[in-house]
């Protein structure tokens, strides 16, 4: 393992020359703590998103408020209410940064097993006639069964309904925004290409040829059955990340970013996170 570790010394002299922000583009970030393997992390634009539960509640509103609209127009629409389900990662930063559950991975190598997002069952989509998709949309005529279609079609009325008490200027996305563009701009970070480039000469030394995490988790020989050789390199990538201490690196990169671009329009966020809470608060008020 000398070469790897003759790369891993180069970057962490590369990730300390990079402390500075480069061409006045890379936030300054301080000293980067040691993560555990599976530790549970946190981002700041974490307050500016609706947590998966709120989601489910503002989703089931609406689809309450679409049922009670077309019921109006004579439309029956039966659909289930959405409802949290034990699939996929379990917070936003569970896979973000790559596998990190060395007891999940000793288990299912980049799989999830019963938390597969593949066992999720498929949504129900109703079958609506031409009256019925007219109700919904607002797409056709104006008036149906009497009654004027409201712009955008009972969707659109559901949607009024939730943002109704959202602050003027408000843009409920933006932390959706920022958590996708945060997490470009980390990996581009000198920071992190360093870290990452100390992991994949680790991953090599075993014998693993992958660029980055991402590559390793979407290996298409790793779709199916869970092989020997999975595990061994899920294994492997765990260890890595340990000895790289590469998800520290990287969530403290991406977070400084996070808090940067907060940092630099704090009433746009302020706005956001109110307009959340809003939408929450309608959806609570919708009858059951």
């Amino acid at each position: 393992m000398r070469s790897f570790r003759v790369l891993l010394v180069w970057c962490v002299v590369a990730l300390a020359a990079c402390s500075a922000p480069a061409r006045g583009t890379e936030p300054e970030i301080g000293p980067v703590p040691t993560v555990a393997p599976g530790a549970e992390l946190r981002l700041p634009v974490e307050d500016y998103l609706v947590t998966d539960e709120q989601g489910v509640e503002i989703a089931a509103a609406r689809v309450l408020l679409i049922t009670a609209c077309l019921r109006r127009f004579g439309v029956e629409y039966t659909v289930p209410l959405p409802v949290a389900q034990p699939f996929g990662p379990r917070s936003l930063t569970e896979r973000r940064y790559g596998i990190t559950d060395a007891g999940l991975a000793e288990l299912h190598g980049y799989g999830m097993g019963p938390r597969d997002p593949a066992l999720r069952p498929a949504p129900v989509k109703p079958e609506l006639d031409a009256t019925g998709q007219n109700a919904l949309t607002g797409q056709g005529q104006s008036v149906l069964a009497g009654q004027a279609v409201p712009e955008g079609g009972c969707a659109g009325d559901a949607d009024r309904v939730l943002d109704r008490d959202l602050p003027a200027g408000a843009d409920p996305q933006l932390g959706q925004r920022l958590q996708f563009e945060s997490f470009e701009a980390g990996r581009q970070d000198s920071r992190v290409r360093a870290a990452v480039a100390a992991w994949s000469a680790c991953m090599a030394e075993a014998g693993h040829h992958y660029a980055d995490p991402l590559a390793v988790a979407g290996d298409p020989a790793f779709i199916g059955d869970v092989t020997p050789t999975q595990l061994a390199t899920a294994a492997t990538d765990i260890d890595c990340k340990v000895r790289t201490n590469l998800v520290g690196v990287w969530f403290t990169v991406e977070s400084a970013y996070q808090r940067a671009r907060i940092e630099k329009d704090p009433d746009a966020f302020a706005k956001a996170k109110d307009a959340n809470a809003a939408r929450l608060r309608a959806a609570r008020h919708v009858p059951r």
